[in-house]
């Protein structure tokens, strides 16, 4: 599911003491918030938005240690000290789905390693909103857990606690009974969230059942009917987010010409939602599938392109 495309931008001036910036982030329904910050403050914000994967060892041996792992907290300090998101809260959810999701992390990372900049948070909307109630307090550990400590300020931490919070709230009341969801937040708090009652326990075996009835009756994509594909399909929307695909001229073109019961044959009933989720949808298939058909091998060539094209 796909959020408010989230924008950032700055405006700045010169006082006596120095250069000041405003960075100005923008919400859902007219929220925004100004966020006081000095040139170094800008200057590591702006490395951060531009930041990418670092490969430490081959992928199959982090493959293999993720596997290895006995533990949430062993499986969460394996993100971090690899470099896969800033923080992570699989607790909450299926030991072994976890292991799942995170080596999908792994293989997106390794194909785009630009996305990291994108993968702020990934686990469960409950650990999520704890952490942003952290910041709305203005929680220092909170702020390294996200990296962001030499960033912000506890007073700038409060502000952007507030902000997020509320889109995603938002997020939650439009989409409840999610099973995940994408959140594109500034690349400061963006997040893969997952819903605990669908991860978790005898409700996962469930889950895994109705995925597979789901890409059997066309609903979703084909070869889509595993978590890991539910998990690609919220990676297509932040790296959609990121590259802007769906304004890309040439994939309007593209979409533009399919009519619906095209795009429902060649692709899945649910990518007929909208052109952000018939990307998410066809960037699904073309991850998860052997053979991606031709419209999941049309929109994931389109994504390589405009992935190429965003600066690094």
């Amino acid at each position: 599911m796909q959020n408010y495309k989230s924008t950032l931008s700055f405006d700045h001036d010169v006082a006596n003491e120095g250069e000041k910036f405003d960075l100005t982030l923008y919400g859902a329904d007219g929220d925004s918030t100004v966020l006081k910050l000095n040139e170094e403050q800008a200057a590591l914000l702006l490395s951060r938005t531009r930041r990418s994967f670092y490969v430490r060892c081959k992928k199959d041996k982090l493959l293999y240690i993720i596997d290895d792992a006995r533990s949430y907290v062993e499986l969460e300090a394996i993100a971090q000290k690899y470099y896969l998101c800033d923080t992570c809260g699989f607790a909450d959810i299926n030991f072994y789905g976890a292991k799942r999701i995170l080596k999908v992390i792994v293989e997106i990372l390794y194909k785009y390693p630009k996305l990291r900049r994108k993968l702020c948070f990934i686990g469960t909307h409950s650990k999520m909103e704890k952490l942003l109630v952290k910041l709305e307090e203005g929680d220092e550990t909170t702020l390294n857990r996200f990296n962001l400590q030499y960033i912000f300020t506890s007073e700038n931490a409060r502000n952007l606690g507030r902000l997020i919070h509320k889109i995603l709230s938002g997020l939650m009341i439009e989409h409840e009974g999610y099973v995940a969801t994408a959140m594109s937040a500034f690349g400061l708090l963006d997040a893969v969230l997952l819903d605990k009652n669908d991860y978790d326990g005898y409700a996962y075996l469930q889950f895994v059942s109705d995925l597979r009835r789901s890409e059997a009756n066309g609903f979703h994509p084909k070869a889509c009917c595993t978590p890991e594909s539910i998990v690609y399909h919220e990676l297509g929307h932040l790296l959609d987010n990121m590259c802007g695909l769906v304004d890309d001229p040439d994939f309007k073109e593209y979409y533009s010409g399919l009519d619906r019961n095209e795009i429902k044959r060649g692709l899945s009933e649910y990518a007929l939602q909208s052109p952000a989720e018939f990307i998410a949808e066809a960037f699904a298939e073309y991850m998860c599938n052997p053979s991606p058909r031709p419209i999941a091998k049309k929109v994931g060539a389109l994504l390589d392109v405009a992935y190429e094209k965003v600066k690094s």
